[in-house]
């Protein structure tokens, strides 16, 4: 969030804060994972269209394959 999305701290705390809030209110009953991968997908996703306009932007830019964006 900090850095590809550019964000600063309080605004990535911000998003951060809902994300787990979406994510993790809809908890699965049975197994080892503890939320819907499909309903962190779907939040990901919102935050990033929120911030880029384009909810489909790579995190990744072609010249930083393989390096680590926080």
């Amino acid at each position: 969030m900090l850095g590809r999305l550019r964000m600063d701290a309080d605004t990535a705390i911000e998003h951060y804060d809902d994300l787990v809030k979406q994510v993790f209110s809809d908890m699965k009953r049975w197994g080892n994972e503890r939320f819907k991968a499909t309903k962190l997908e779907e939040v990901i996703k919102s935050m990033v269209k929120t911030v880029t306009g384009d909810s489909e932007s790579p995190l990744l830019e072609d010249d930083q394959v393989g390096v680590c964006r926080t």
